[in-house]
């Protein structure tokens, strides 16, 4: 389909429980025989991109395991509000109504057990627990090479990641703070690989921010869900884009080197129709029936989005063989030994076929 000297990125977007509409994508993909040499993903396209990037050249395997880790996910209860939440609210009023002292109190609580030291509304262990059986350090290490995207969060000594936090940080997204890539085989040890793939799904509030290398982190879709830079920087020359919504903004003259083909939902994903509420419970929404209906719906979208491609380039070839062939018969008319040579073997054809006795009837 492309050429030797092609180098073909993977982007994965971020969209929470609607990253099943991706292995619905990546299913029709590898049954055309489509092997990605990077692979850049952001919250959920993260996870997702690091158990493909984990069979490189070997697509299909990566996506049989991906369907077997969606079936764990639609039969467990992955999303779960934290336990402490009541604690959480506690401190979250502490700092609210005493800005002064808050800080302090909130680490004093924190220190003697009183307040979690994790600051999330949902609980972050049961995906702790699912990155940490399914992502393979030394596996990944050696796969297909792959970039995560997050964001710099801020980190105030003795504040957890709160409502002013997020704020903050979403008037630094807005004030032009970029998002960072990070790539997966950089990683020094399987905890800070693990750090890095959930600090990619932390959205704020949601889930807790993640250190790495230093660094706090939290969900890079605040900045960047859609990372061709990523691939851009690497020197790719196509990408294909799977998104998770209609409607996610980029700017194809930022990319001129690449050409660019896009896998987009043609129905919308969202379980409601209600603007906001119907966004964040597609987002949390790990229903077993909901995940098969997504990847139904990502395999029909890929097949629609990619075999008119598919078709063009096929016909292309032939019109080209067809070019190729008519130009050597051409070539073999202009030249005269070769006209001399055919005319020749069609007189001795003419001679043969007079030498032969007429067919008398009896």
């Amino acid at each position: 389909m492309l050429n030797t000297g092609s180098k073909v990125g993977l982007v994965l977007t971020g969209g929470g429980a609607k990253g099943a509409y991706q292995v619905g994508a990546l299913r029709y993909l590898a049954e055309q025989g489509f092997e990605p040499h990077i692979i850049a993903g952001t919250s959920i396209g993260a996870l997702n991109g690091a158990i493909i990037a984990s069979y490189p050249q070997q697509l299909a395997r990566g996506v049989s395991k991906l369907e077997e880790i969606w079936r764990e996910i639609g039969a467990a209860n992955i999303i779960s509000a934290n336990p402490n939440w009541l604690s959480i609210l506690i401190s979250y009023g502490i700092q609210s109504a005493l800005p002064e002292f808050g800080g302090w109190i909130n680490t004093f609580l924190t220190v003697t057990g009183i307040l979690p030291k994790c600051y999330s509304f949902f609980d972050p262990r049961p995906i702790e627990e699912l990155v940490h059986s399914y992502v393979n350090y030394n596996q990944l290490k050696r796969g297909t090479e792959l970039w995560v995207t997050v964001f710099p969060s801020l980190q105030i000594p003795g504040l957890g990641y709160n409502l002013l936090m997020t704020l903050i940080d979403m008037c630094r997204v807005w004030t032009g703070t970029k998002a960072e890539w990070l790539r997966a085989q950089d990683m020094d040890d399987p905890e800070t690989l693990l750090n890095l793939l959930l600090a990619s799904a932390a959205v704020p509030l949601a889930f807790p921010q993640r250190q790495v290398n230093g660094q706090t982190y939290v969900d890079g879709a605040l900045q960047d869900n859609v990372p061709l830079g990523a691939l851009a920087q690497r020197g790719c020359t196509h990408a294909i884009v799977i998104h998770l919504e209609d409607g996610v903004p980029w700017n194809r003259y930022d990319f001129p080197n690449l050409t660019i083909i896009e896998i987009r939902p043609q129905t919308v994903l969202n379980t409601s129709n209600t603007v906001v509420l119907g966004s964040l419970e597609s987002l949390l929404d790990f229903r077993s029936d909901r995940i098969a209906a997504l990847q139904a719906q990502g395999y029909a979208d890929a097949k629609a989005a990619i075999e008119p491609i598919l078709t063009l380039v096929q016909n292309l070839r032939t019109l080209r063989q067809t070019h190729g062939e008519l130009k050597a018969s051409t070539a073999a008319l202009l030249n005269p030994d070769e006209l001399k040579t055919s005319t020749a073997a069609l007189l001795n054809h003419n001679v043969t076929l007079k030498s032969i006795p007429p067919m008398v009837d009896p």
